[in-house]
């Protein structure tokens, strides 16, 4: 009795529990495809991560050293505001 409440091949000819569709019969595929797509949705999100937080210190950089040119006299109020403005 307890074997025939998981391998119920006897009524449908196959291992699939008595309902529908088996592993057997092209789930194996379904879960394949839905593995990779997580593997690659979790790949691109840390592509995406990793490339954001390199613009932000890049462009964290490149303030650093308008706001050091500014105060050294290098630059006018008007030309720190325009590269300020493009930076963010």
């Amino acid at each position: 009795m307890y074997n025939s409440l998981f391998w119920d091949a006897g009524r449908f000819g196959h291992h699939s529990l008595g309902y529908g569709y088996g592993m057997y019969d092209g789930g194996m595929w379904i879960m394949g495809l839905v593995v990779l797509a997580v593997i690659a949705a979790l790949t691109l999100s840390i592509i995406a991560i990793v490339r954001t937080s390199k613009k932000r210190n890049a462009s964290g950089e490149a303030l650093r050293i308008v706001e050091e040119r500014y105060a050294k006299g290098e630059l006018t109020k008007e030309e720190y505001d325009v590269m300020k403005k493009d930076l963010r």
